[in-house]
């Protein structure tokens, strides 16, 4: 067996890199799902040049790719004789190397040849699975809150091209585009920066995967920029945190059940989707922690039931959790905020369409799910617990090198630790 790749079209801007299997007489030839400029790509030494700002993504998915076929190859014929193999086998090991690089979902379409660019977005929100940092393709599809924006970005995306009296091809997501869809955005549906910048990288995600797919070869899109600063949010200080836990709302049974939920989650530094889906067999008493795996990061992460968080859980011996959805706690929790007396000014900048504005709230119209977060972190750096601590709590990435493999905190330590910050409450 021999394992070649070559450039599918060397004489344009970017070329999909194409792989060439000789292989018992026959030839099997496939999309890598690289696409580089031609003079970044090295045909004798078979590799990616130093030039590529993305080589090292791209040489890691070659070499995956090539360690893949060559062990498929060695399944097939561990004695090394080819001539032995039957024409099944050989299609089976050839239909292998093809799952492999471009995996389909059963029953979904084989040929998208023919699939407009809103037909391929669709396609793509239906099948997708989430790439690793070096594009390697794994079976974790995102999750709702991602598909959720996925279909946003389609809607809009048709709504646009609507309004343009168009219908939008592969061929049409260039600068001039990207100008139009970004003032848009911004000058009439009024979106704020940080929204439009998902919205860019949501299309950036999409045109990726659809050339891997083969039904465009296009790059101007590679060069979308998106403002990806956000505005300030608040943290609540210890004061209010207990302002909140100590307010009086047993004549709302509502309103006590959110302030609960808000207090659980800042005890955990959980979010709110995590929150929602913990039940008694996440709880482990004798060890004093809660365990569960981050819905967003598939992190697994360990909660430790510090002082405040037994006495709250006391009120929940069923350790089932009623949440209502996202918006309808937010605004419970503004209700709860304003009843607690959070009415300090904050002032809370956001950028649209690149420039700076300022608007000033009463701290408790600020007031969201995700506070609770943010909080957890903030009294627990406050209380004298670490970065690399608190980050095996919420389940944030390892900063730093001597964080990511040399810091090991097993569960006890993190829990004495939290533990013993928390009793500073």
């Amino acid at each position: 067996m021999r394992i070649t790749f070559y450039l599918d079209k060397p004489k344009r801007p970017t070329s999909s890199l194409l792989m060439n299997v000789a292989f018992a007489g026959r030839r099997i030839r496939v999309a890598t799902g690289v696409v580089l400029e031609p003079e970044h790509w090295n045909h004798d030494r078979q590799t990616v040049r130093s030039s590529d700002p993305g080589r090292n993504a791209h040489q890691k998915r070659l070499e995956a790719i090539t360690t893949y076929v060559q062990k498929a190859y060695n399944e097939v014929t561990p004695s090394g004789d080819v001539s032995v193999l039957s024409d099944e086998v050989i299609g089976a090991f050839e239909e292998k190397i093809r799952s492999f690089l471009s995996p389909q979902s059963p029953g979904r379409r084989t040929d998208m040849s023919t699939l407009s660019l809103d037909e391929a977005f669709g396609e793509f929100i239906d099948t997708y699975t989430v790439r690793t940092p070096q594009g390697m393709i794994t079976s974790k599809r995102p999750g709702a809150g991602v598909l959720k924006l996925y279909n946003l970005v389609r809607k809009d995306l048709k709504e646009w091209s609507g309004r343009q009296g168009l219908e939008l091809t592969f061929e049409m997501i260039d600068d001039e585009f990207y100008q139009s869809f970004y003032a848009w955005l911004s000058e009439e549906r009024g979106l704020i920066d940080s929204t439009i910048a998902n919205h860019i990288k949501t299309i950036k995600v999409f045109m990726k995967w659809s050339r891997q797919k083969g039904l465009h070869n296009t790059s101007a899109w590679e060069h979308f920029w998106y403002d990806g600063r956000t505005g300030e949010t608040i943290a609540l200080t210890r004061d209010e945190l207990l302002r909140i836990r100590d307010l009086d709302l047993s004549g709302n049974p509502r309103l006590s059940s959110a302030r609960d939920l808000f207090l659980l989650q800042t005890y955990t530094g959980m979010r709110y989707g995590d929150l929602c889906k913990l039940g008694a067999k996440h709880f482990d008493d004798a060890a004093g922690v809660i365990r569960y795996t981050s819905g967003k990061t598939n992190t697994k992460c360990v909660a430790p039931m510090t002082m405040p968080l037994k006495a709250l859980l006391e009120r929940m011996p069923d350790r089932e959790f009623r949440c209502p959805f996202n918006v309808e706690m937010n605004i419970y929790l503004k209700k709860i905020g304003k009843l607690a007396g959070l009415d300090q000014k904050e002032v809370v900048s956001y950028y649209q369409a690149g420039q700076r504005h300022e608007e000033t709230f009463e701290r408790w119209q600020l007031l969201t799910t995700h506070v609770a977060r943010r909080t957890f972190v903030s009294l627990s750096i406050r209380f004298g617990a670490s970065e690399a601590v608190i980050s095996r709590v919420t389940g944030h990435a390892a900063k730093g090198m001597l964080q990511k493999h040399y810091i090991v905190l097993d569960e006890e330590t993190v829990r004495d630790l939290i533990s013993t910050a928390w009793e500073k409450l």
